[in-house]
Protein backbone atom coordinates (compact mmCIF):
# COMPACT_ATOMS: atom_id res chain seq x y z
CA UNK A 1 0.00 0.00 0.00
CA UNK A 2 1.25 3.40 -1.18
CA UNK A 3 2.02 5.34 2.18
CA UNK A 4 3.11 9.13 0.52
CA UNK A 5 0.59 11.17 -1.90
CA UNK A 6 1.62 10.89 -5.22
CA UNK A 7 2.08 14.57 -6.80
CA UNK A 8 0.30 15.29 -9.97
CA UNK A 9 2.40 15.99 -13.34
CA UNK A 10 -0.48 18.24 -14.22
CA UNK A 11 -0.83 20.34 -10.80
CA UNK A 12 3.61 20.12 -10.43
CA UNK A 13 5.12 23.64 -9.97
CA UNK A 14 9.08 24.74 -9.85
CA UNK A 15 12.00 22.76 -10.30
CA UNK A 16 9.42 19.49 -9.78
CA UNK A 17 7.01 20.43 -13.22
CA UNK A 18 10.81 21.48 -15.01
CA UNK A 19 11.84 17.24 -13.56
CA UNK A 20 8.48 15.62 -14.50
CA UNK A 21 8.73 17.69 -17.81
CA UNK A 22 12.39 16.33 -18.60
CA UNK A 23 11.37 12.88 -17.50
CA UNK A 24 8.08 12.63 -19.58
CA UNK A 25 10.12 13.79 -22.53
CA UNK A 26 11.96 10.34 -22.22
CA UNK A 27 9.88 7.98 -21.50
CA UNK A 28 6.32 9.54 -22.51
CA UNK A 29 4.98 9.33 -18.90
CA UNK A 30 6.25 10.21 -15.26
CA UNK A 31 6.58 6.77 -12.94
CA UNK A 32 4.59 6.45 -9.89
CA UNK A 33 7.89 6.18 -7.79
CA UNK A 34 9.22 9.95 -9.42
CA UNK A 35 4.97 11.20 -8.70
CA UNK A 36 6.07 9.79 -4.76
CA UNK A 37 9.77 11.16 -4.59
CA UNK A 38 8.80 14.53 -5.84
CA UNK A 39 7.21 15.44 -2.61
CA UNK A 40 10.61 16.49 -1.90
CA UNK A 41 11.53 18.59 -4.98
CA UNK A 42 15.35 18.59 -3.60
CA UNK A 43 15.55 14.48 -3.35
CA UNK A 44 13.75 14.37 -7.13
CA UNK A 45 16.66 16.54 -8.35
CA UNK A 46 19.51 14.93 -6.61
CA UNK A 47 17.60 11.38 -7.40
CA UNK A 48 17.41 12.57 -11.48
CA UNK A 49 21.29 13.77 -11.10
CA UNK A 50 22.59 10.35 -10.16
CA UNK A 51 20.82 8.76 -12.87
CA UNK A 52 22.26 11.06 -15.18
CA UNK A 53 25.64 11.10 -13.98
CA UNK A 54 25.67 7.63 -15.46
CA UNK A 55 25.39 9.09 -18.63
CA UNK A 56 28.48 10.08 -18.31
CA UNK A 57 30.53 6.86 -17.35
CA UNK A 58 32.14 4.07 -19.37
CA UNK A 59 29.07 1.86 -17.75
CA UNK A 60 27.16 0.89 -20.20
CA UNK A 61 22.72 0.44 -20.22
CA UNK A 62 23.21 -2.85 -20.22
CA UNK A 63 25.34 -3.61 -17.37
CA UNK A 64 23.15 -1.12 -15.57
CA UNK A 65 20.69 -2.63 -16.23
CA UNK A 66 21.90 -5.55 -14.94
CA UNK A 67 22.91 -4.35 -11.34
CA UNK A 68 19.70 -2.90 -11.33
CA UNK A 69 18.06 -6.02 -11.53
CA UNK A 70 20.45 -8.01 -9.13
CA UNK A 71 20.19 -5.85 -6.29
CA UNK A 72 16.39 -5.67 -6.51
CA UNK A 73 16.22 -9.22 -6.79
CA UNK A 74 18.41 -9.52 -3.72
CA UNK A 75 16.64 -6.65 -1.59
CA UNK A 76 12.93 -8.13 -2.28
CA UNK A 77 11.83 -5.08 -4.51
CA UNK A 78 8.78 -5.11 -6.80
CA UNK A 79 9.02 -2.05 -8.20
CA UNK A 80 12.62 -1.96 -9.06
CA UNK A 81 12.64 -5.30 -10.63
CA UNK A 82 9.48 -4.63 -12.58
CA UNK A 83 10.65 -1.24 -13.90
CA UNK A 84 13.91 -2.85 -14.63
CA UNK A 85 12.01 -5.72 -17.09
CA UNK A 86 10.00 -2.81 -18.41
CA UNK A 87 13.20 -0.73 -18.87
CA UNK A 88 15.35 -3.60 -20.11
CA UNK A 89 13.40 -4.92 -22.62
CA UNK A 90 13.99 -1.79 -24.83
CA UNK A 91 17.87 -1.59 -23.88
CA UNK A 92 17.68 -5.10 -25.64
CA UNK A 93 18.02 -7.26 -22.29
CA UNK A 94 16.61 -10.75 -23.01
CA UNK A 95 14.24 -12.93 -20.85
CA UNK A 96 17.84 -14.82 -20.24
CA UNK A 97 19.81 -12.03 -19.65
CA UNK A 98 17.17 -10.67 -17.25
CA UNK A 99 16.60 -14.38 -15.10
CA UNK A 100 20.12 -14.68 -15.25
CA UNK A 101 20.84 -11.31 -13.21
CA UNK A 102 18.17 -12.10 -10.78
CA UNK A 103 20.81 -14.99 -9.81
CA UNK A 104 23.61 -12.92 -10.11
CA UNK A 105 25.12 -14.88 -13.28
CA UNK A 106 25.61 -13.22 -16.48
CA UNK A 107 26.34 -14.81 -20.19
CA UNK A 108 30.15 -13.52 -20.10
CA UNK A 109 32.28 -13.12 -17.14
CA UNK A 110 33.17 -9.64 -17.08
CA UNK A 111 29.17 -9.04 -16.16
CA UNK A 112 29.11 -11.76 -14.15
CA UNK A 113 31.71 -10.24 -11.80
CA UNK A 114 29.97 -7.10 -11.73
CA UNK A 115 26.76 -8.60 -10.71
CA UNK A 116 28.38 -10.92 -8.10
CA UNK A 117 30.12 -7.89 -6.18
CA UNK A 118 26.89 -5.96 -6.67
CA UNK A 119 25.15 -9.24 -4.72
CA UNK A 120 28.09 -9.04 -2.41
CA UNK A 121 27.94 -5.59 -1.72
CA UNK A 122 24.33 -5.48 -0.96
CA UNK A 123 24.33 -8.70 1.42
CA UNK A 124 27.53 -7.47 3.43
CA UNK A 125 25.86 -3.82 3.79
CA UNK A 126 28.86 -2.31 1.84
CA UNK A 127 31.90 -4.38 4.08
CA UNK A 128 32.93 -6.04 1.23
CA UNK A 129 36.58 -6.99 1.66
CA UNK A 130 39.24 -5.75 -0.51
CA UNK A 131 39.76 -9.42 -2.27
CA UNK A 132 36.47 -9.06 -3.77
CA UNK A 133 37.64 -5.09 -5.52
CA UNK A 134 40.68 -7.03 -6.47
CA UNK A 135 38.57 -9.81 -8.27
CA UNK A 136 36.67 -6.67 -10.42
CA UNK A 137 40.17 -5.77 -11.33
CA UNK A 138 41.78 -9.28 -12.40
CA UNK A 139 37.85 -9.32 -14.40
CA UNK A 140 38.81 -5.85 -16.25
CA UNK A 141 37.40 -3.49 -14.70
CA UNK A 142 39.50 -0.17 -13.76
CA UNK A 143 39.21 1.91 -11.02
CA UNK A 144 37.05 4.51 -12.33
CA UNK A 145 34.81 1.54 -13.63
CA UNK A 146 35.00 -0.05 -9.85
CA UNK A 147 33.48 3.47 -9.00
CA UNK A 148 30.60 3.43 -11.13
CA UNK A 149 29.65 -0.25 -10.34
CA UNK A 150 29.66 0.80 -7.13
CA UNK A 151 27.48 3.59 -7.45
CA UNK A 152 24.90 1.77 -9.18
CA UNK A 153 24.51 -0.56 -6.28
CA UNK A 154 24.60 2.57 -4.26
CA UNK A 155 21.54 3.73 -6.47
CA UNK A 156 19.92 0.32 -6.32
CA UNK A 157 19.80 0.62 -2.90
CA UNK A 158 18.18 4.07 -2.69
CA UNK A 159 15.55 2.80 -5.03
CA UNK A 160 14.51 0.07 -3.48
CA UNK A 161 14.45 1.23 0.04
CA UNK A 162 12.42 4.28 -1.26
CA UNK A 163 9.93 1.83 -2.79
CA UNK A 164 9.42 -0.44 -0.22
CA UNK A 165 9.39 1.90 2.23
CA UNK A 166 7.01 4.33 0.07
CA UNK A 167 5.05 1.10 -1.18
CA UNK A 168 4.67 2.25 -4.50
CA UNK A 169 2.46 1.02 -6.50
CA UNK A 170 4.08 -0.87 -9.66
CA UNK A 171 2.89 0.63 -12.76
CA UNK A 172 4.75 -1.56 -15.37
CA UNK A 173 4.21 -5.27 -15.54
CA UNK A 174 5.14 -6.93 -12.58
CA UNK A 175 7.93 -8.68 -11.62
CA UNK A 176 8.06 -10.59 -7.68
CA UNK A 177 11.03 -11.13 -6.65
CA UNK A 178 11.95 -15.43 -6.36
CA UNK A 179 9.15 -15.30 -9.04
CA UNK A 180 9.38 -15.71 -13.28
CA UNK A 181 8.45 -12.31 -14.63
CA UNK A 182 5.28 -11.87 -16.43
CA UNK A 183 4.67 -11.45 -19.87
CA UNK A 184 5.04 -7.68 -21.41
CA UNK A 185 5.50 -6.45 -24.36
Amino acid sequence: MQVLNPIDPGAATGSVKQSFDAVEGRLKRVPNMLRLMANSPAILGAYLQFNEAFEHTRMTPKLRGLITVAVSELNGCEYTLSTALALGRREGLTEDDFDRARRGEAGDTKTATALRFARTAVRERGRVPPAEVEVLRRAGFSDEEIVEVIGAVALNVFRNYFNLIAGTEVDAALVSPGRTPAAGP
